[in-house]
C-alpha cells in the first residue's frame, strides 16, 4: 500500500486551537502513529524559538508551545508539511532508534548543550580578539615610566580578562536566554503542578549543581596590587 500523498495529508491536518505561543493540530489517521510522530516531533524540535512538542501517537493530537518572537506559525505550519513524506514513510517503522527522547528532560538538556556550546565557540573569540588588542598596548606600556598608569590600564585591568571569566559570563546570558524563553511554562505548568513535570525539575536542580560546582573550581582572579612608587613620590616622601 503505497503512503498517501503530502497534498493530501496536508489538507487532512486540522487546527484545533490557535493561541500566542501555542498552537494545536488534529493529525489524519495515516500519521497516528509513533514513527510518524518521532519524525514530526524531531522535526518541529529542530526551529529555533519551539519549547515544547507533545505528540499523542494514539489520537493524533499534536501541541506546540513555541516563542512568537523567535519563529511564527506559518513556519512551523511550512516545517511540519515538509516533514510529512518523510512522517508517512516511518509509519511503518514505529520503532526506529532515532526517535528522540520523550520527556521534557531530554529537550531541554539538547537546547542547553546547543547553547553552551554556542556560548563557549564565543567566548573563546572574544577571548582571543581581547587578547589580539591588548598585545600591543601591553607593549607600549612595557616602555612607560614605573609607577605611572596608562589610561586604559585605569579604566581596564586586562590580567582579569582571561578565558574563563568570558565562558563564565557567557555561561550566565545562556541561563537567562533559557528563562526567558521557558518562562510560560514555568509560571503556567512546572510551578502548577510539580509533580507532574518532575523530571524537569530534577533536570534544573541538577544543571544548577553543575553551575555552582564549576564556579568553585574555577580559580580565582589574581588580587590587584597597588603600583609601585615613582621616582618623584620617593623624593617628595
Amino acid at each position: 500500500m503505497s503512503a498517501p500523498s503530502v497534498n493530501l495529508l496536508s489538507r487532512q491536518i486540522l487546527v484545533l486551537h490557535k493561541s500566542a505561543g501555542h498552537v494545536r493540530f488534529a493529525l489524519p489517521e495515516a500519521l497516528a502513529n509513533p514513527g510518524s510522530a518521532a519524525v514530526i516531533k524531531a522535526a518541529l524540535l529542530r526551529i529555533p524559538g519551539v519549547r515544547l512538542v507533545q505528540v499523542d501517537a494514539g489520537t493524533g493530537k499534536l501541541g506546540v508551545h513555541y516563542d512568537p518572537i523567535a519563529c511564527s506559525l506559518p513556519q512551523l505550519a511550512l516545517v511540519l508539511k515538509g516533514s510529512l513524506e518523510a512522517a508517512a514513510t516511518a509509519a511503518a517503522r514505529p520503532t526506529a532508534a532515532s526517535e528522540p527522547p520523550a520527556s521534557g528532560i531530554g529537550e531541554i538538556g539538547q537546547q542547553l548543550a546547543r547553547g553552551a556550546k554556542q556560548a563557549e565557540t564565543l567566548a573563546r573569540r572574544v577571548v582571543q580578539r581581547a587578547l589580539a588588542q591588548l598585545a600591543p598596548t601591553q607593549a607600549a606600556d612595557s616602555g612607560a615610566a614605573p609607577g605611572k598608569l596608562t589610561p586604559l590600564r585605569r579604566a581596564f585591568d586586562p590580567a582579569l580578562l582571561d578565558e574563563k571569566a568570558v565562558i563564565n559570563f557567557a555561561n550566565d546570558i545562556v541561563a537567562f536566554y533559557l528563562i526567558r524563553v521557558h518562562w510560560n511554562l514555568i509560571t503556567q505548568h512546572w510551578l502548577k503542578s510539580p509533580l507532574r513535570h518532575a523530571d524537569v525539575w530534577l533536570t534544573v536542580f541538577y544543571l544548577t549543581f553543575l553551575l555552582v560546582r564549576y564556579r568553585k573550581g574555577a580559580p580565582r582572579s589574581p588580587a590587584k596590587t597597588l603600583p609601585a612608587p615613582s621616582v618623584e613620590e620617593k623624593a617628595a616622601a
